[in-house]
């Protein structure tokens, strides 16, 4: 099944819905990063989570998002674009579920909890880019460590939108991912839908984790199993294929090296002759001989050197 995004409206209710599988996308990025169980999760709900926040407005957007706390895993961080694509890594991918239990409010559902891999405390942050001169920026204390509840703190109150967001993957102790997506609820801008919001909030996340057990066959079936008949004819907006991506490229790597300077650059010629650069995203290597870094050296030079 091919991963996709969907918006949808819900006919006389102040409030949209927006699901999304990332299946493929989690498995290619535990894929990449040889993730453990605790890593598999975390990249899943925070690629499904960076994916539904690029769907918060019309334009092409691309959203930077990190959940930094103090437990093993080391931070999460999650680079998603409007146009569905997405790429994602953990500091520690192989750190080991400490308790491999499902989390205490969500026990009934069997929700695996990342509190104590991912920590009580630190910070979501996130850039939103709409291509402008100037990018929005946002943070907020962690919540719970449990990822989607830790950004739906943040939308509630760095951005101040009235949403429900629900992000899960079902994992194998082995990491294998067998299925990961998510769905968001947000009231509608000047409208009373706050308070359905926030009544959804917690059910939602129990719920899921039900629904994605089932394997649904498409984002638009996550909607429906989580509202059902709550809230009436559920009106599709949207939709478009979601696939993992990363823009990682030799130009840019080269660019990396450059940003050393000088004197570092010459250092690492003298020493070793040689450079590697490793995409932290998506794990590419890009090799530099002794003159291509020479290379990369002197251009350095010559766009600082004064002007005669």
């Amino acid at each position: 099944m091919t991963d996709e995004i969907v918006r949808t409206s819900l006919r006389g209710f102040p409030v949209r819905a927006v699901a999304v599988t990332t299946t493929e996308v989690t498995r290619e990025a535990v894929r990449r990063h040889q993730a453990g169980q605790a890593g598999a999760l975390a990249l899943g709900r925070g690629l499904t989570a960076g994916l539904l926040l690029a769907t918060l407005t019309k334009d092409e957007e691309r959203v930077s998002l990190q959940v930094l706390g103090d437990g093993p895993l080391g931070g999460l961080t999650v680079d998603a674009s409007s146009a569905g694509t997405a790429r994602g890594y953990v500091k520690n991918p192989h750190v080991a579920m400490n308790v491999a239990l499902p989390a205490a409010s969500s026990a009934a559902a069997g929700r695996l909890s990342l509190a104590e891999v991912v920590g009580s405390a630190g910070v979501v942050s996130a850039v939103r880019d709409l291509g402008l001169r100037e990018s929005f920026r946002g943070q907020t204390s962690l919540a719970s460590g449990e990822i989607d509840e830790d950004v739906e703190r943040y939308l509630l109150e760095s951005e101040q939108i009235a949403s429900a967001l629900a992000c899960d993957a079902v994992v194998a102790p082995d990491g294998t991912v067998m299925f990961a997506g998510g769905i968001l609820l947000q009231a509608l801008p000047g409208s009373d839908g706050a308070a359905i919001v926030a009544a959804a909030s917690e059910g939602l996340r129990v719920g899921l984790a039900r629904i994605l057990a089932t394997r649904p066959e498409n984002a638009e079936e996550i909607i429906i199993a989580a509202l059902g008949e709550r809230f009436g004819e559920i009106q599709l907006l949207d939709r478009r294929p979601v696939s993992f991506h990363c823009p990682c490229s030799r130009a840019r790597a080269a660019t990396s090296l450059a940003l050393l300077g000088n004197a570092e650059l010459s250092q690492m010629i003298l020493d070793d002759g040689k450079a590697e650069v490793t995409c932290n995203f998506c794990r590419a290597r890009y090799q530099f001989d002794e003159a291509e870094l020479e290379t990369i050296r002197r251009e350095i030079s010559k766009s600082t050197a004064p002007a005669s």
